[in-house]
């Protein structure tokens, strides 16, 4: 058990966007483009493993007197530092394994390669310094979209680039907006750069341009949904109920702001968020 919390099993949910291309394009029941998917999806998981443990070896101290972070493995010592460098070691054999798998394809090494980077730049340096931080996490998050997107040979829309683009602003801000609340400037650098009132604002800002991007996405008629016969616009709704739910969690505090784990811990948003999944599913490959 402490070693799944180690490897942050649960933050995979946020790789299952890697799918999404595959998803929209009315390919996901192709038993080759899963695959890739599959393949993808475990490379990217891994390397996001291997980044977590490295950020906590490196911020043990700082997480120990974390009232949140001193739980972790490392911080608390139920791992000791030696066992954690061994497990990067597995995790990069593991990977080292399916890109060989592969066939060292540049797409399966490349864009898990700029994700460690970028990771890596975060935690040195990037994470101390106001929006530059947040813009960070939004990188990371556009990066899985564009990784799906690349490992089955497609492209993603510009609709959907700013609708992911706006919806990372979001979630980056209502993470560092709750942090400030229940911590202060010291939870972090980069919160001496912030107000709660920007935070506010810059949160909400993205969250309405999220909306009208998705919006805008799903009336676009040259998509190859559209181009399907599907409309899409049926799921905005859906989308206004689950963001607005989303930012009722957030706005009431009580969350470090987390979207893995503001998602998980809320059944109502996790039924929204499931019966959204469904609705898309049924759309793309039943009604077809």
């Amino acid at each position: 058990m402490r070693y799944i919390e180690l490897i942050r099993t649960k933050h995979y949910v946020k790789n299952l966007m890697i799918f999404l291309p595959a998803m929209l394009t009315l390919q996901l029941n192709n038993i080759n483009i899963l695959k890739a998917n599959i393949t993808g999806f475990l490379i990217f998981s891994f390397t996001a493993s291997a980044i977590y443990i490295i950020n906590d070896i490196k911020d043990a101290e700082s997480d120990r007197r974390h009232p949140l972070k001193c739980k972790r493995p490392i911080a608390s010592g139920a791992v000791p530092v030696r066992e954690a460098y061994a497990v990067i070691v597995v995790l990069a054999v593991m990977i080292s394994a399916l890109w060989a798998e592969a066939g060292f394809r540049r797409t399966y090494i490349f864009w898990p390669s700029v994700y460690l980077a970028i990771n890596l730049a975060y935690s040195m340096y990037l994470k101390h310094i106001p929006l530059l931080d947040v813009l960070a996490l939004v990188s990371c998050y556009v990066i899985r979209l564009v990784y799906g997107a690349e490992l089955i040979g497609a492209q993603i829309s510009s609709w959907m680039y700013l609708t992911m683009m706006s919806a990372s602003f979001f979630m980056g801000f209502g993470k560092r907006r709750n942090e400030f609340i229940q911590y202060g400037t010291s939870a972090r650098k980069s919160l001496k750069g912030y107000s709660a009132g920007f935070l506010d604002k810059a949160m909400q800002t993205a969250l309405t341009s999220s909306v009208i991007f998705y919006s805008l996405m799903c009336a676009d008629s040259n998509t190859a949904v559209a181009r399907a016969g599907i409309n899409l616009l049926w799921t905005v709704p859906v989308i206004v109920v689950i963001c607005l739910r989303y930012l009722m969690i957030i706005e009431d505090g009580k969350s470090d702001g987390d979207p893995v784990s503001v998602i998980l811990r809320d059944k109502i948003l996790c039924l929204l968020c499931f019966g959204y999944i469904l609705t898309v599913g049924f759309l793309l490959y039943v009604h077809v």
